[in-house]
């Protein structure tokens, strides 16, 4: 993936001054295992220790020996139509800090940044409501979008009274979402 020296929009550098988040609010995913004689089990995966499998099916925790397994298959949870397109992405993203809803910001970023994301928002005691002060009064402006593939741009003016600066926000899909990448 190639990256072009952009200005980025400074709005999105508090997040480097925001207590971990865990994103408890996604959705559970689900393991299909596979049994030797090819039943298929739809299970959420609890813990592994000694060659054994606890695993969840309805509300009933079952012990499963690894031998016992010819496969797992893991799946992930169906895409959410609020992160179908970048403009929708950055919408929800742009409310959710407006809401002081950090697990929505963070959400709204690709996955392998959320951690990092949620930690340094939680070193600072005030950082959400630093990101809220800086965005109030402040007008969005989409001037343009490209998607190219798995990634796409959207060029957006941030105003807040005179002072106006235009940026470009990265895109990236992972399944099937549309997630915003850290300016570079």
């Amino acid at each position: 993936m190639r990256r072009t020296a952009t200005p980025s929009l400074t709005l999105f550098a508090p997040l480097a001054l925001l207590a971990p988040l865990l994103l408890a609010g996604r959705t559970a995913r689900a393991e299909i295992i596979e049994l030797i004689d090819k039943t298929k089990m739809s299970v959420k995966i609890l813990h592994f220790y000694d060659g054994v499998y606890s695993v969840e099916a309805g509300n009933t925790v079952i012990k499963v020996p690894r031998e016992k397994i010819r496969a797992i298959t893991f799946q992930l949870p169906p895409a959410r139509p609020e992160l179908s397109t970048p403009e929708k992405t950055f919408e929800r993203w742009r409310k959710a800090l407006a809401d002081g809803d950090a697990e929505k910001v963070v959400d709204c970023y690709a996955l392998m940044y959320q951690g990092l994301l949620a930690y340094q928002m939680g070193q600072a005691a005030d950082g959400m409501k630093s990101m809220q002060k800086e965005i109030a009064g402040t007008k969005f402006q989409l001037k343009g979008a490209a998607t190219k593939g798995d990634t796409a741009t959207l060029k957006v003016q941030k105003q807040k009274g005179d002072d106006s600066e235009t940026g470009d926000i990265t895109f990236v899909r992972e399944n099937g979402e549309w997630k915003m990448m850290p300016p570079q």
